[in-house]
């Protein structure tokens, strides 16, 4: 699970996530400031410029930024960032340097996603828990009653059949700090299935964190000799390409050792750059072989799963690093998508930062490709067994065999181990709810690599 950051006091902790400060900065960055003759002042100018300047030098889509002399550079950063960006760009964004103001996440101890009833009334719909709790459990909905110094009080909410929201008498709990900010793993759940005499591994992974969070659950696939693996990434919206090499590393088979990982194009400058140093516009890395030896391995020892064929459990929130994961094994071996149709982030980015500014900018610099050439469409990838509203799951718990899409990916594996026919259907929030932004989990992850 994510790393949740230190807030300097508990009622820092109490704010609602809504309040603390974003990737982008919006209150900050839309207000001009003033002299004390209330004359604008255009204290934004030479950071635009310097913006301007860096995107002209390593943004991806380079050849569509507007005509330096003719940018309105009087903006606030954030809009001057939208003025320049090129009509191809979903994912480019200005974040907060970490040397004036670092970005912090709140985590309620569970992921949701906001719905509104009818008649507006808000409440949480809970997704999974990031911190183990007997007051509540996937599928419930919940409304925030109070923040303050005690902990955050919450209510058990339900739809009435004339679809809005009413409290449930004597439902209301606290949840503290002490409930909340428990340290967690970016694995939600790992397991072994033993069905018909395969050894069926499933891991939920929530983001490309620390591959300290990997090494347990991949050592008890390794030791059990795991025949197939089922990738639970719906809830898994990118994270650290590092990371993402090293778990394809352990899963591929050994026919990859040593073959093309992914390949990365960039702009003429960068792509001039490399074939200067390198003799290849394109960067390169490389699937390795397991080994002792710590030359030999990514950021971790690599377990090899060896295997030939992966189910991937998907949503329409998962995306980057995810995405990479499922285009870079392709080469090597069957991938079958199970879901939605994912985001289609299929380039990446670093963070650009100067120490005479507070904000920085997180733009597109490149696009990767797999062995084969190909990279994750912009309209995202397809599954190949159709399952809406994955991300929302059941009532039923992460990791239940049971639950609709990992019930789908035991019964293509072992499918003479279910007599009858699966659900043609997974339980959701009612339809005449309206989601409201997006799930906490996108929000938490966008805070975190604001650095």
């Amino acid at each position: 699970m994510r790393k949740l950051f230190i807030f300097l006091s508990l009622m820092t902790l109490l704010m609602p996530s809504a309040l603390l400060l974003s990737c982008d900065a919006d209150a900050d960055a839309d207000e001009t400031p003033t002299t004390p003759d209330n004359k604008p002042e255009n204290v934004f100018e030479e950071l635009n410029r310097w913006m301007y300047g860096q995107m002209n030098h390593s943004y991806l889509w380079r050849e569509d930024l507007p005509d330096s002399t003719k940018c309105n550079y009087d903006q606030s950063p954030r809009d001057f960032l939208k003025s320049i960006l090129s009509p191809h760009d979903r994912f480019s964004y200005l974040i907060a340097n970490p040397n004036y103001s670092p970005s912090e996440c709140l985590d309620y101890g569970f992921a949701y996603q906001t719905y509104a009833d009818q008649s507006g009334r808000k409440a949480l719909y809970v997704l999974y828990q990031t911190v183990p709790s007997n007051h509540y459990a996937p599928g419930d909905f919940l409304r925030v009653i109070s923040k303050n110094a005690a902990g955050i009080a919450l209510r058990k909410v339900r739809l009435t059949p004339q679809q809005t929201f009413e409290d449930i008498p004597g439902s209301d709990f606290i949840l503290t700090a002490t409930d909340i900010f428990k340290p967690a793993s970016s694995v939600l759940k790992d397991t072994i299935f033993t069905l018909a005499d395969r050894n069926i591994g499933y891991l939920c992974y929530l983001e490309f964190d620390s591959t300290s969070d990997l090494a347990e659950p991949l050592q008890n696939f390794h030791e059990a000799h795991i025949d197939d693996l089922i990738l639970d990434l719906r809830y898994n919206p990118g994270g650290y390409v590092a990371t993402c090499q090293y778990l394809c590393n352990c899963i591929v088979n050994e026919s990859a050792y040593e073959q093309i990982f992914q390949q990365c194009s960039y702009n003429s400058i960068i792509a001039a750059q490399n074939f200067q140093e390198t003799g290849d516009a394109r960067s390169y890395s490389y699937y390795k072989r397991p080994s002792s030896s710590p030359g030999h391995t990514i950021s971790a020892p690599i377990l090899p799963l060896n295997l030939s064929r992966l189910f991937v459990i998907t949503s329409a929130h998962t995306a980057s690093a995810s995405e990479a994961t499922i285009i870079c094994l392709r080469p090597y071996m069957q991938v079958c998508i199970i879901g939605e149709r994912t985001v289609g982030k299929g380039v990446g980015s670093w963070s650009i930062t100067d120490k005479r500014f507070r904000y920085g900018i997180q733009p597109i610099t490149m696009r990767y490709y797999n062995a084969d050439g190909l990279s994750t469409p912009d309209e995202g990838l397809e599954p190949d067994y159709a399952m809406p509203n994955g991300y929302n799951t059941t009532r039923k718990t992460i990791g239940d065999p049971e639950e609709p899409l990992l019930n789908q990916a035991l019964r293509l594996i072992c499918p003479q181990a279910f007599p009858q026919p699966a659900s043609a259907s997974t339980t959701t929030p009612e339809t005449s709810l309206t989601p409201v932004g997006e799930p906490s989990y996108i929000q938490a992850f966008q805070n975190k690599h604001c650095k």
